[in-house]
C-alpha cells in the first residue's frame, strides 16, 4: 500500500506560520498516521527525530490527512546571539533542515489487531510508508496581517530589489565603534561558482567615492547554490566590523552595502550614515521577526532606577541584653536595576523601527564591548505630543541578572 503527497509547505519554510501537508493513503483498513518529523542542524548530514504524533483522517474522510508541523519546527529553532567584532559572514544553527516519514497504522480485517512499522525505540527507522524531500526552516515570524501579501520569494538573494532581513530604516545612522548585522534569507545560482561577496563603498562628505571593499560570501560560493545551501546567513556591517575586517572609515562620512556576485546586484543597497557618538547613548540589540539581529541606539535622556526585595524572618533574641541584637532580619535583598531610555525626536520610520523591538521582547544592551541581556518592561512604546503625533520612543527596561545581597 501507498502513500501520495497531496500538498506540501513551501521552503524555506516559517517556523512560526503554517507549516501544512495533506497525505492520501490507499490503503482500505488505515485507521490513523504516525507522522515523525526528523531534523537537522548541519544541513542534513545528521537527522534527529523531534517528534511523533497521531494523526487521524480528515473529518468525513478515511484516507485524507492533513497536518501542521509548525508547533514542532518552532520549538526546535533558536536565536543565536553574534559575536561582537566579528568580520566575516557567518551561518550559526539558528535554522534547520527538516522532513517528516509517515507511518500507516492499519486494523488487521482478521484479528482486528492495529498494525505499524513504527517503532518508537528506533529513531532511525526505514520502515515508513512515506518520506517527504528535504525542507529548510527558519526562526521567522509574520503577523497573520502581513501574511496577506508576504513572499518569501523576496528575500531571495537573487536580484538588485531583494531585501535583507530587517526592519532597519534606509538610510540609518550608526556611530562609529559599533557593531552591527544583516541578515541574508539565501540565494539562488546555478551553473557555477559565481563568487559572492558584500560590497562596502565608502563616501566622503562631498558625495566622492573613496574606497570599494568586498567581503566574501564563502558559504555561497559553490556550483549550485538554493535554500538548502547555507541558508539564513549573518553579514557584518557595522562600522567597527568594517574596521575590522579591514576597511578603512578615515573621513568616511557614510557607506552603502549590497550582496553581489559575478552576475551583478543581488540585494537591495542600504545606506548607513556615520554620526558622532556621546557617552550616555544606549547601544540596544534585539531579537526581529526575521530572528535576526537588529539594532539600534537610543540618543535621548536616561533614567536609572533601583528597586529592592527582600525577606523578613523573625530571629531569637540571646538570653542576654546587648543593643545590637536584632529579632527582624533580612534573609536575603535583591536589587533590581531599573531603566528608563529615550530615543532623541525622530521621524515615523525610525519610530516604526524602535517599535519592532517589542515584538519578541529579547534584547540585549552593548555596554564596553559586551553585551547584557534586559528585560523590557510594559509602558515602553511611542510617546506622542499635544497633537497626538508620534515623536519619540521611549524603553522601560531592567537588567535581566539582578544583584542577590547575602544572606542574614
Amino acid at each position: 500500500m501507498a502513500i501520495s503527497l497531496v500538498t506540501a509547505p513551501t521552503s524555506p519554510a516559517l517556523a512560526y506560520s503554517p507549516v501544512v501537508f495533506q497525505l492520501d493513503s490507499n490503503n482500505a483498513d488505515i485507521v490513523h498516521l504516525i507522522i515523525e518529523t526528523v531534523v537537522s542542524y548541519d544541513g542534513g548530514t545528521v537527522f534527529l527525530r523531534k517528534s511523533a504524533t497521531s494523526v487521524q483522517p480528515n473529518l468525513g474522510t478515511t484516507n485524507e490527512f492533513t497536518f501542521d508541523i509548525s508547533d514542532v519546527l518552532s520549538v526546535n529553532v533558536d536565536f543565536i546571539l553574534k559575536t561582537l567584532g566579528e568580520s566575516t559572514v557567518t551561518k550559526t544553527e539558528d535554522s534547520i533542515i527538516f522532513k517528516i516519514k509517515a507511518y500507516e497504522v492499519t486494523q488487521n480485517p482478521t484479528t482486528g489487531l492495529l498494525e505499524t512499522n513504527y517503532d518508537p525505540a528506533d529513531a532511525n527507522n526505514t520502515n515508513f510508508n512515506y518520506q517527504s524531500s528535504t525542507f529548510t526552516g527558519f526562526n521567522w515570524s509574520e503577523s497573520h496581517f502581513d501574511l496577506n501579501s508576504f513572499s518569501v520569494s523576496d528575500y531571495s538573494m537573487v536580484s538588485d530589489d531583494k531585501l535583507f532581513l530587517t526592519e532597519g530604516t534606509n538610510p540609518k545612522t550608526i556611530e562609529l565603534n559599533q557593531n552591527e548585522f544583516l541578515g541574508m534569507a539565501y540565494a539562488v545560482s546555478t551553473g557555477g561558482v559565481k563568487n559572492y561577496k558584500i560590497q562596502v563603498l565608502t563616501y566622503n562628505s562631498s558625495n566622492a567615492l573613496l574606497n570599494t571593499d568586498l567581503i566574501n560570501v564563502t558559504q555561497w560560493n559553490e556550483f549550485n547554490v538554493s535554500s538548502l545551501v547555507e541558508p539564513y546567513l549573518d553579514a557584518p556591517i557595522g562600522t567597527q566590523n568594517l574596521i575590522n575586517a579591514g576597511i578603512s572609515l578615515t573621513n568616511v562620512a557614510y557607506y552603502t552595502i549590497r550582496l553581489i556576485n559575478d552576475d551583478g546586484n543581488k540585494s537591495e543597497l542600504r545606506r548607513y550614515n556615520i554620526v558622532d557618538g556621546c557617552s550616555t547613548d544606549l547601544r540596544v540589540h534585539f531579537v526581529n521577526k526575521f530572528g535576526k539581529q537588529d539594532s539600534i541606539t537610543l540618543k535621548g535622556n536616561q533614567i536609572e532606577g533601583y528597586t529592592n526585595k527582600s525577606t523578613r524572618y523573625q530571629k531569637a533574641l540571646s538570653s542576654t541584653y546587648s543593643s545590637s541584637d536584632y529579632g527582624s532580619a533580612i534573609v536575603r535583598n535583591t536589587k533590581v536595576k531599573n531603566f528608563t531610555a529615550y530615543s532623541k525626536s525622530i521621524g515615523r520610520d525610525t519610530l516604526a523601527f524602535a517599535q519592532s523591538m517589542l515584538t519578541n521582547n529579547m534584547a540585549w544592551i552593548e555596554v564596553d564591548s559586551s553585551y547584557f541581556s534586559i528585560i523590557i518592561d510594559d509602558g515602553s512604546g511611542i510617546k506622542v505630543n499635544e497633537n497626538n503625533m508620534p515623536i519619540q520612543f521611549i524603553l522601560n527596561f531592567s537588567l535581566a541578572n539582578n544583584e542577590r545581597g547575602l544572606r542574614g
